[in-house]
């Protein structure tokens, strides 16, 4: 649903400043918790040892 709304702004309605904003926010939502999970990873392995 959010792909195809970025792809509509991009362009069907050509309104580029927010389809930049909407891909940003799409990224960091992904980039984030991956972040967060390799930091709990390497925690977790850090107790382990």
């Amino acid at each position: 649903m959010i792909g195809k709304t970025l792809w509509n702004e991009f362009n069907a309605n050509r309104d580029w400043p927010v389809s930049a904003a909407v891909a940003t926010i799409l990224l960091l939502i992904l980039v984030v918790p991956i972040m967060f999970f390799q930091h709990a990873q390497a925690k977790a392995d850090g107790e382990g040892r």
